[in-house]
């Protein structure tokens, strides 16, 4: 049978299936890719997908049956058309075997040119490919009828696939494929939403009982069946099986059943007293204390609020004078947890961290104190600790600090004993941490550990709320009251803030100072940096021209990873350089010639 004749009355799929195998040199006449997976590794494999096969053996003893009666076989293969699972009659299964129609064996349709198995593969839909519609001469004997497989999300599993002699082949056989494909989906379907129940289930629980607010659960008769730490500190630890009076600032949420009987209620405490509490016992900023009408603020604050509920990590990023602090206290004062300890990373000495952040028993070195000391993780034990400027941080004390991250224990120095801990971490940084780890100066492994949830803080120049923002810190903070001329708001609104709030906060200080208590005028706002805002086209290239060579800086020179950095091509940052006279050192010009 020559190729074109082949194709003349085959279905489409089978005849682009054709093509395909032509076109992949595979040739009729020739013995198809026998390789077969056998021992460990095909063990290995069906370890793999064990869910998945156990699943099928469940379906598959159902279809045996009638399988079976009519000299068939249904298979399992997975998305590479590897065979995982087979079962049905087994004087077909010895003929099968003599094409490897066999567990272990692939039927890809690189592999077997065209079968079922390899259009579903390839088509993504059921597939028919009946006697002299195979590929390969040899495998003519056999009818076969294929149908994808899917997971929940829509991911591709595998193929189910039923496959006899062509002339015993019933042609209802066709549509089992797809109902057996359909029945194996369900029930994976419905173990993963069992599974991500729990799951779901646990995660609730989780995050309610690091919720900084006091929630309970109520049965019908309005008996306490469940508290989280916060109502139980409120409420008392015999609360459980209590009837529940609702003191002040709870709101009790009733949940109704299909008839609309009350089945369980959710009493929430809405008061703002625990971050009150922390603040008076501790000295700390809470969310209240962040002000803010930019988009960009109110923003990070509602991530921020979110994140005070979860045990994530929390990276902050922002310029120096942002405020990366105040909203790792806030988060803190909002989390439920207990002491906050932070720690400036960049002010301790190399020599010195592992007994300022893991402590130290006593005489463990010469100057220690007598009675050793904790250390910082141990001091916050229990609650958070704040890294301050973690990118100024050493690789030496990076090792440390991931090695503490990942077992969650310490080990004093001078003792071998481990201490387990409990502790939150919130980092801050001024520092572009993802181009430090390309410069090779912060551990690449730190920093993801660091980074599960990043909050960005914009620079001041960044904010549209800066007149309002002025306003409102002149209110809280200036020994004299005082008011802002609109002269002297355009200028503080043409200045850069390179200092960013802080800088903001002692200029008004400053200028309310010198007005003493009348308008604040521009000759009152004195500025270390006259320099207007960056919007204009010059000084927009000069901070083009400042982002190439920092760039290139942090590479070392190597271009194409500095043209990654910047999110621009190769040739787009080589004009780029060319055209504001910057000039490559000896790596670089060394790397250019190598690309």
């Amino acid at each position: 049978m020559s190729f074109q004749v082949s194709l003349s009355d085959c279905p489409p799929d089978v005849a682009l299936s054709w093509k395909r195998s032509h076109e992949r040199g595979l040739k009729p006449d020739d013995k198809a890719d026998d390789q077969i997976i056998t021992g460990t590794l095909i063990k290995e494999l069906i370890d793999r997908h064990r869910s998945l096969v156990n699943h099928a053996e469940t379906v598959f003893s159902r279809l045996y049956p009638v399988i079976r009666q009519f000299g068939c076989v249904v298979f399992l293969t997975d998305r590479e058309g590897t065979i995982l699972y087979a079962s049905g009659d087994a004087d077909f299964a010895s003929r099968a075997a003599q094409v490897q129609l066999q567990v272990g064996a692939n039927w890809h349709e690189s592999r077997k040119g065209t079968n079922a198995i390899g259009v579903a593969i390839e088509e993504k839909r059921p597939a028919l490919v009946r006697g002299s519609e195979h590929y390969f001469v040899e495998n003519r004997f056999l009818t076969c009828a294929s149908a994808p497989l899917y997971g929940k999300s829509g991911d591709f599993l595998g193929v189910i696939n039923i496959s006899g002699l062509h002339d015993r082949f019933q042609p209802v056989f066709a549509t089992f494929a797809p109902l057996a494909a359909e029945l194996l989906q369900n029930r994976f379907m419905i173990e993963e939403m069992e599974k991500e129940q729990l799951i779901t289930l646990r995660h609730l629980e989780a995050v309610s009982d690091r919720h900084p607010l006091p929630l309970l659960t109520l049965d019908a008769d309005r008996r306490v069946t469940g508290a989280n730490r916060a109502a139980l500190r409120l409420l008392g630890e015999d609360c459980l099986g209590q009837a529940f009076s609702p003191p002040p600032h709870f709101q009790v949420i009733p949940i109704k059943d299909e008839t609309q009987r009350v089945y369980r209620s959710v009493a929430i405490g809405t008061s703002p007293a625990r971050e009150k509490t922390v603040r008076q016992e501790q000295g700390l900023y809470t969310f209240a204390d962040i002000y803010g009408e930019c988009p960009a603020i109110l923003r990070a604050k509602e991530l921020a609020r979110k994140a005070a509920g979860s045990p994530l990590a929390v990276l902050i990023t922002g310029e120096s004078g942002t405020g990366k602090e105040l909203f790792a206290q806030a988060i803190h004062a909002a989390s439920g947890r207990g002491p906050f300890v932070a720690v400036n990373c960049s002010a301790i000495p190399d020599t010195l961290i592992e007994s300022e952040l893991f402590g130290y028993e006593k005489g463990a070195f010469t100057g220690a104190q007598k009675e050793g000391s904790p250390g910082k993780f141990l001091a916050a034990n229990g609650g958070t600790i704040f890294l301050d400027e973690i990118g100024d941080m050493s690789l030496r004390a990076q090792a440390a600090l991931l090695r503490v991250l990942q077992e969650k224990t310490v080990t004093p120095v001078g003792s071998a004993v481990a201490k387990q801990v409990d502790v939150r971490v919130i980092a801050a940084t001024h520092r572009n941490l993802p181009a430090e780890v390309q410069a090779g100066r912060f551990r690449a492994d730190l920093y993801y550990r660091l980074k599960g949830i990043t909050l960005h803080l914009p620079a001041l120049r960044e904010r549209s709320d800066l007149r309002q923002l002025a306003g409102h810190l002149l209110r809280k903070h200036a020994d004299t009251p005082a008011e802002l001329s609109p002269e002297a708001l355009d200028k503080l609104c043409r200045h850069t803030w390179p200092g960013n709030i802080r800088e903001l906060l002692a200029v008004l200080q400053q200028a309310s100072f010198l007005a003493e208590g009348a308008v604040i005028r521009p000759e009152h706002v004195m500025l270390d940096d006259p320099g207007e805002r960056e919007d204009t086209p010059s000084s927009l290239r000069r901070h083009e021209r400042k982002a190439i060579e920092e760039a290139l800086l942090a590479t070392r020179g190597n271009i194409s990873q500095a043209a990654r950095l910047l999110h621009i091509g190769r040739n787009t940052l080589y004009r780029k350089i060319k055209g504001y006279g910057i000039r490559l050192g000896t790596e670089a010009d060394k790397g250019r010639s190598r690309i």
